[in-house]
This record gives C-alpha cells, structure tokens and sequence, in this order.
C-alpha cells in the first residue's frame, strides 16, 4: 500500500472519528460544506502556503465575528491544488443544531466574508448546502444524532469524498509538518447535564 493511501486511510478514520465524537456531544449538528478557492485572475499568483494562511486567518477571525461563528462547534478543511482551479480547499463546517438552524444562508455568509474580507475580493466559493436538492443521498444541512442514516452518509459520501486520495495534493507530504487536512479538537463539555443519549 502507498504511502499517500495509507496517509488517506488514516486521515478518514481520525475525521470519522471526531465527527463522532461531536454527534456524541451535540444532540443536533448543522453540517454547512463550502469549496473555497480564488478567483481565476488571481490564482496563478497563489500558492498552497496562501490559501493554508487565509484559512487559518479565517479560522484566528471566528472570535471577533460572532455572527457566524458563535455556534460553531467543529472543522475539517482539505487542502488540494489542480493545474485549473488552483490551490483550494474542501471545508465542512459544524455547528450546534440546537442554536443555528438556516444552512444553506450561513453558508453564503460564510462564502462572502471569505471573498471579502479574507481574500480582499480575489476569492471565490461554493456553498454545497445550496444544492442539497440534487443529491441522490444528502449528509449534509442538519443531522439529528439518532438519525443513523444520515449519519452514515456524512462519513461515507461527504467526509468520504472530502479525504478521497486521488485529491491529494502533488507533492505534499502526508507525515510531518506539511499536512492536507486540518480539524478542529472536540473538547468534552464538563457538565454532563442532559438528557443522556445512547
């Protein structure tokens, strides 16, 4: 097995992993999937390190713009550049279901606080939960914790596309300190009140 397969394969069972752990401590999660990129005039002085360095800015940003992400209780971006699209990232953003509820509107919001505020107008977005309509099987937009099947199309499809090795970045190294996913850390909440779950 090669080594960016078996990179792949580890990288799917830690997010599979953490999105369980997150449905485990919120009873409803709000699963928002946008593709960030750059505009096509601007993409060829853009780089991988460029777009890891606004996705982490966006991400340092979440305390001070409250409005979007307040409720937001996870993340999981995957890094890829393709000779067209230039560097870009994959993200599913997770938010508490019990306070956030119009996916597809956060989703756009989202999208253009990342072309202007992020990229100063150079970036582009798509915001799959506008789509939702189309897919076959949706794992996205809310998921109740009980709702297995859903659930199961969250790993398998969504989170299963996102970390798929044929998008592997060209040349990234998998171990070390070049990485192509990134994911937030689940921190177990100290008070246990509630309704437990099985």
């Amino acid at each position: 097995m090669s080594k960016v397969k078996k990179a792949s394969g580890r990288n799917l069972e830690s997010v599979t992993n953490y999105c369980r752990e997150l449905q485990d401590e919120y009873s409803k999660l709000l699963a928002v999937r946008i593709d960030f990129g750059y505009k096509k005039d601007h993409v060829g002085a853009c780089s991988l390190e460029e777009i890891k360095k606004d996705v982490k800015h966006m991400l340092d940003n979440r305390r001070a713009n409250h409005s979007l992400f307040r409720d937001q209780v996870g993340y999981i971006f995957k890094f890829e550049d393709a000779e067209e699209k230039g560097p870009h990232a994959h993200a599913l953003l997770l938010f508490n279901g019990q306070k956030v509820c119009k996916d597809a509107h956060l989703g756009d919001q989202i999208g253009n606080y990342w072309n202007e505020k992020i990229t100063g107008g150079n970036g582009v977005f798509h915001n799959c939960n506008r789509d939702k309509a189309r897919y076959e099987q949706c794992g996205i937009g809310m998921i109740d914790h009980s709702d297995f099947a859903k659930r199961a199309v969250l790993e398998e499809k969504v989170i299963g596309y996102m970390l798929k090795d044929e998008q592997s970045i060209d040349g990234i190294k998998q171990s070390g300190r070049e990485k192509s996913v990134t994911k937030g850390v689940c921190t177990r909440k100290k008070n246990n009140a509630g309704r437990p779950r099985k």
